[in-house]
């Protein structure tokens, strides 16, 4: 049982007379009543132009995230609720260009039972078991056999990172901030590296590439815990993902005696450089072709996810403005589209026999530049030499 706040009461009590669970606020009605129980990540107390207080709630359950206005007694409901606990909502519901938000007219504390905590912990949409066939595909799909030892020694499922990698968050906001997120992201990355690998030839070492992707932000699985509000651990606040990356991955290499340092160091300049510039707190800029791939492969994974979810909130036309994006997004398809679920791994092979060919980046018996990205989901060990 979670800690008890005074006067808090039961999530049962909160919603006595409403639906348990609750619906997901995106299928309410503008001026819906609407009651709910949420995790609150976090609290603004705020002025308006005319100086009257108000509060800004960040709202997260099972569904995503909501945004809530408080604008009665707001200071005193203020010393009341505090971020890091749960509450309980009433309010009417509010539609302002196809986002919905919640103007809240009652607030309290709640209490959480153990059991009660899958309520407040929204997930990917795929399964955990549909994406590790597609983690073991991409696994498989490596040739070099020291990485791919390396690669299965870090994502065993029985192991403690194996473990926490299929239940970690992305982010704590914006992209993938949901259960199975980072493993839906990690997968993404996969596939689109596979595709710029078959696109660039021999001027890319794939399996290299592939094993980057898989591991640049192993780190997460430390730095964001997998509870309500995917708090910050503490050794996350004070290293971040990428030093506890490559510390994860170092240690872990050490069981590979086959890899070779200069191999090693290749793979972790990987993690040290995939955000790209300084003062995105990446330790190091890009050095390598892929790299670079890499580096441009993780922001457009990002922000394609954060313009999908803003874009999905709209039938057709303008957007709101997104500040993390800088802009707000024209939305000219619908029945799909933006709709639609997250991608899935494809064209990886399921042999792990396959010789090393790129050890050392020899021929793949991929053909070089653009004409290779005609087939993009050709089958990685199918191609021969």
């Amino acid at each position: 049982m979670t800690s008890e706040p005074r006067g808090a009461v039961t999530i049962a009590e909160w919603l006595r007379g409403s639906p348990n669970p609750w619906p997901r606020i995106e299928s309410c009605q503008d001026g819906d009543l609407h009651v709910a129980c949420y995790y609150l990540a976090g609290a603004e107390l705020l002025r308006t132009r005319h100086e009257k207080p108000y509060l800004k709630l960040r709202l997260v359950d099972r569904h995503g995230t909501v945004d809530g206005r408080v604008w009665d007694d707001a200071e005193a409901v203020f010393e009341r609720v505090s971020s890091g606990g749960y509450v309980g909502v009433r309010g009417r519901v509010q539609v302002y260009q196809g986002r919905h938000q919640l103007k809240i007219e009652e607030i309290a504390p709640v209490r959480v039972e153990a059991e009660e905590q899958q309520l407040f912990l929204p997930r990917s949409s795929r399964s955990t078991e549909e994406m590790d066939r597609d983690l073991d595909r991409v696994i498989r799909s490596i040739h070099d056999r020291p990485l791919r030892s390396l690669l299965r020694r870090m994502f065993d499922p029985a192991s403690d990172t194996g473990r926490a990698f299929r239940v970690a968050p992305a982010a704590k906001f914006n992209h993938h901030a949901y259960i199975g997120g980072l493993m839906e992201h990690t997968l993404s990355m996969a596939g689109m590296c596979d595709a710029a690998a078959k696109h660039y030839g021999d001027a890319v070492d794939r399996d290299l590439l592939i094993a980057g992707a898989l591991l640049h932000d192993i780190g997460k699985t430390r730095e964001i815990s997998a509870t309500a509000g995917f708090e910050y651990t503490t050794e996350g606040k004070l290293l971040g993902h990428i030093v506890l990356g490559i510390q994860m991955v170092a240690d872990a290499a050490r069981q590979v005696p086959e890899l070779t340092p200069e191999r090693l160091s290749l793979l972790l300049h990987l993690i040290a450089s995939h955000q790209g510039r300084y003062e995105w707190q990446s330790p190091r800029e890009p050095a390598t072709l892929e790299a670079l791939i890499l580096h441009f492969v993780d922001d457009l994974d990002a922000k394609m996810t954060q313009a999908r979810a803003l874009i999905s909130g709209v039938d057709s036309g303008w957007t709101t403005y997104d500040r993390s994006l800088g802009r707000d997004l024209y939305r000219h398809l619908t029945g799909g589209g933006a709709d639609a679920p997250p991608p899935e791994s494809q064209g990886f092979a399921d042999d792990a026999d396959e010789p090393d060919r790129l050890r050392r980046g020899e021929s793949r018996g991929v053909p070089a530049g653009p004409a290779a990205s005609l087939d993009l989901f050709e089958s990685a060990v199918d191609r021969e030499p």
